[in-house]
Protein backbone atom coordinates (compact mmCIF):
# COMPACT_ATOMS: atom_id res chain seq x y z
CA UNK A 1 0.00 0.00 0.00
CA UNK A 2 1.30 3.51 -1.05
CA UNK A 3 0.93 5.93 2.03
CA UNK A 4 0.91 9.68 0.76
CA UNK A 5 2.00 12.41 3.28
CA UNK A 6 0.72 16.21 3.78
CA UNK A 7 0.85 18.92 5.72
CA UNK A 8 -2.05 21.00 5.23
CA UNK A 9 -1.97 24.42 6.84
CA UNK A 10 -5.03 25.58 9.15
CA UNK A 11 -6.53 28.93 10.11
CA UNK A 12 -8.03 29.83 13.51
CA UNK A 13 -5.94 26.86 15.42
CA UNK A 14 -4.85 28.61 18.02
CA UNK A 15 -4.83 25.81 21.11
CA UNK A 16 -3.92 22.27 21.94
CA UNK A 17 -8.10 21.78 21.95
CA UNK A 18 -7.93 22.58 18.70
CA UNK A 19 -5.11 20.05 17.41
CA UNK A 20 -6.95 17.15 19.39
CA UNK A 21 -10.55 18.07 17.80
CA UNK A 22 -8.82 18.39 13.96
CA UNK A 23 -6.57 15.20 14.58
CA UNK A 24 -9.70 13.14 15.73
CA UNK A 25 -11.95 14.29 12.87
CA UNK A 26 -9.41 13.78 10.14
CA UNK A 27 -8.32 9.97 11.85
CA UNK A 28 -12.16 9.07 11.19
CA UNK A 29 -11.53 9.26 7.10
CA UNK A 30 -11.34 6.06 5.75
CA UNK A 31 -8.23 5.39 4.59
CA UNK A 32 -6.09 8.10 7.06
CA UNK A 33 -3.35 6.47 8.85
CA UNK A 34 -1.95 9.13 10.92
CA UNK A 35 -3.08 12.73 11.74
CA UNK A 36 -0.32 15.02 13.80
CA UNK A 37 -1.12 18.61 14.37
CA UNK A 38 1.33 21.95 15.24
CA UNK A 39 -0.99 24.33 16.64
CA UNK A 40 2.33 26.58 16.26
CA UNK A 41 3.06 26.26 12.91
CA UNK A 42 -0.77 26.26 12.57
CA UNK A 43 -0.24 23.06 10.70
CA UNK A 44 -2.26 19.12 10.49
CA UNK A 45 0.38 16.48 8.93
CA UNK A 46 -1.65 13.54 7.74
CA UNK A 47 -0.78 10.59 6.68
CA UNK A 48 -2.72 8.89 4.19
CA UNK A 49 -3.82 5.89 1.62
CA UNK A 50 -3.02 7.17 -1.89
CA UNK A 51 -6.96 6.15 -2.72
CA UNK A 52 -7.89 8.47 -0.09
CA UNK A 53 -9.45 11.71 -1.48
CA UNK A 54 -7.81 15.13 -0.17
CA UNK A 55 -11.30 16.60 -0.31
CA UNK A 56 -12.08 13.76 2.23
CA UNK A 57 -9.64 14.91 4.53
CA UNK A 58 -10.33 18.69 3.84
CA UNK A 59 -14.20 18.41 4.77
CA UNK A 60 -13.35 16.63 7.84
CA UNK A 61 -11.05 20.05 8.61
CA UNK A 62 -14.61 22.13 7.72
CA UNK A 63 -17.11 19.81 9.73
CA UNK A 64 -15.12 20.43 12.91
CA UNK A 65 -14.98 24.43 12.43
CA UNK A 66 -11.53 25.10 10.76
CA UNK A 67 -10.93 25.87 6.85
CA UNK A 68 -7.69 25.23 4.76
CA UNK A 69 -5.21 27.56 3.82
CA UNK A 70 -5.09 27.02 0.24
CA UNK A 71 -8.46 27.16 -0.51
CA UNK A 72 -10.88 30.02 -1.15
CA UNK A 73 -13.52 31.06 1.46
CA UNK A 74 -16.77 33.31 1.54
CA UNK A 75 -15.68 36.34 3.03
CA UNK A 76 -16.45 37.61 6.84
CA UNK A 77 -18.65 39.88 5.27
CA UNK A 78 -21.39 37.44 3.88
CA UNK A 79 -21.05 35.05 6.69
CA UNK A 80 -22.47 38.54 8.75
CA UNK A 81 -25.25 38.67 6.01
CA UNK A 82 -26.19 34.96 6.88
CA UNK A 83 -26.09 35.38 10.68
CA UNK A 84 -28.49 38.47 10.86
CA UNK A 85 -30.58 36.66 8.86
CA UNK A 86 -31.55 33.76 10.72
CA UNK A 87 -33.23 34.10 13.97
CA UNK A 88 -30.91 33.43 17.23
CA UNK A 89 -32.59 30.81 19.94
CA UNK A 90 -33.74 31.85 23.19
CA UNK A 91 -33.76 28.46 24.33
CA UNK A 92 -29.89 28.99 25.49
CA UNK A 93 -29.38 32.13 27.39
CA UNK A 94 -25.73 33.95 28.04
CA UNK A 95 -24.98 34.48 31.48
CA UNK A 96 -21.94 35.95 33.50
CA UNK A 97 -20.48 35.22 36.91
CA UNK A 98 -22.72 36.61 38.84
CA UNK A 99 -25.61 34.96 37.08
CA UNK A 100 -24.17 31.42 38.23
CA UNK A 101 -24.77 30.66 41.53
CA UNK A 102 -29.22 31.93 41.27
CA UNK A 103 -29.72 30.37 37.87
CA UNK A 104 -27.54 27.17 37.87
CA UNK A 105 -26.54 26.19 41.18
CA UNK A 106 -29.72 26.99 42.74
CA UNK A 107 -31.94 25.23 39.86
CA UNK A 108 -34.92 23.22 40.75
CA UNK A 109 -34.93 21.45 36.88
CA UNK A 110 -31.28 20.07 35.42
CA UNK A 111 -29.02 22.96 33.59
CA UNK A 112 -27.03 22.29 30.84
CA UNK A 113 -24.12 24.87 30.87
CA UNK A 114 -21.87 25.58 27.39
CA UNK A 115 -18.68 27.09 27.95
CA UNK A 116 -17.92 28.56 24.82
CA UNK A 117 -16.06 31.53 23.28
CA UNK A 118 -16.84 33.72 20.02
CA UNK A 119 -12.84 32.85 18.87
CA UNK A 120 -12.96 29.26 18.90
CA UNK A 121 -14.35 27.09 15.87
CA UNK A 122 -15.11 24.01 17.23
CA UNK A 123 -17.68 25.91 19.75
CA UNK A 124 -19.80 27.37 16.79
CA UNK A 125 -19.70 24.40 14.74
CA UNK A 126 -21.14 22.47 17.89
CA UNK A 127 -23.52 25.45 19.02
CA UNK A 128 -26.08 24.77 16.49
CA UNK A 129 -26.70 21.33 17.41
CA UNK A 130 -26.80 22.03 21.28
CA UNK A 131 -29.45 25.11 20.38
CA UNK A 132 -31.88 22.41 18.52
CA UNK A 133 -31.54 20.31 21.82
CA UNK A 134 -32.12 23.15 23.82
CA UNK A 135 -35.36 23.95 22.19
CA UNK A 136 -36.41 20.31 21.96
CA UNK A 137 -35.85 20.11 25.73
CA UNK A 138 -37.00 23.61 26.70
CA UNK A 139 -39.26 23.69 29.84
CA UNK A 140 -37.46 20.76 30.97
CA UNK A 141 -34.26 21.87 31.14
CA UNK A 142 -32.30 24.84 31.39
CA UNK A 143 -29.24 25.96 28.96
CA UNK A 144 -26.66 28.34 29.49
CA UNK A 145 -23.64 29.27 27.90
CA UNK A 146 -20.66 31.06 28.97
CA UNK A 147 -17.60 32.84 27.02
CA UNK A 148 -14.45 31.39 28.57
CA UNK A 149 -13.30 34.82 28.16
CA UNK A 150 -15.47 36.95 29.72
CA UNK A 151 -15.92 34.78 32.77
CA UNK A 152 -14.37 33.22 35.88
CA UNK A 153 -16.64 30.20 37.21
CA UNK A 154 -15.47 28.46 34.47
CA UNK A 155 -12.38 27.92 36.47
CA UNK A 156 -13.41 26.29 39.22
CA UNK A 157 -14.84 22.89 36.94
CA UNK A 158 -11.11 21.87 36.39
CA UNK A 159 -11.66 21.28 31.91
CA UNK A 160 -8.88 21.95 29.46
CA UNK A 161 -10.69 22.61 26.53
CA UNK A 162 -13.96 24.01 25.27
CA UNK A 163 -16.40 23.44 23.93
CA UNK A 164 -17.14 22.17 27.25
CA UNK A 165 -21.08 21.60 28.35
CA UNK A 166 -21.71 20.17 31.76
CA UNK A 167 -24.67 19.23 33.43
CA UNK A 168 -25.85 19.96 36.56
CA UNK A 169 -28.72 18.43 38.89
CA UNK A 170 -29.32 20.13 42.25
CA UNK A 171 -26.63 22.43 41.90
CA UNK A 172 -23.69 19.61 41.76
CA UNK A 173 -21.75 19.08 38.49
CA UNK A 174 -22.64 15.26 36.93
CA UNK A 175 -22.28 15.12 33.36
CA UNK A 176 -19.17 16.68 31.40
CA UNK A 177 -18.91 16.42 27.56
CA UNK A 178 -16.06 18.13 25.66
CA UNK A 179 -14.60 18.95 22.10
CA UNK A 180 -16.37 16.73 19.40
CA UNK A 181 -19.12 15.63 22.21
CA UNK A 182 -22.64 14.34 20.95
CA UNK A 183 -25.57 15.49 21.26
CA UNK A 184 -27.78 12.12 21.05
CA UNK A 185 -25.23 11.52 24.34
CA UNK A 186 -25.74 14.65 26.10
CA UNK A 187 -29.57 14.18 25.44
CA UNK A 188 -29.44 11.26 27.38
CA UNK A 189 -27.71 12.32 29.95
CA UNK A 190 -29.94 15.06 30.13
CA UNK A 191 -33.35 12.53 30.71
Amino acid sequence: MVYVIKEIGITRMDCPTCVTTLEKSVMRVPGVRKAQGNYLKKTLKVTYDEATPLAAIEKAIEDVGYQVTYKKYPSSLSKLRGLFSHGDSKAITTIVDSEFPEKVLRSTKPVAVLFSSEGCPSCQVSKPQIKALAERQEGKVSFYEMDVTQTETWKEYNFMGIPTVIVFRGGNPVERFSALMRVDELEKALS
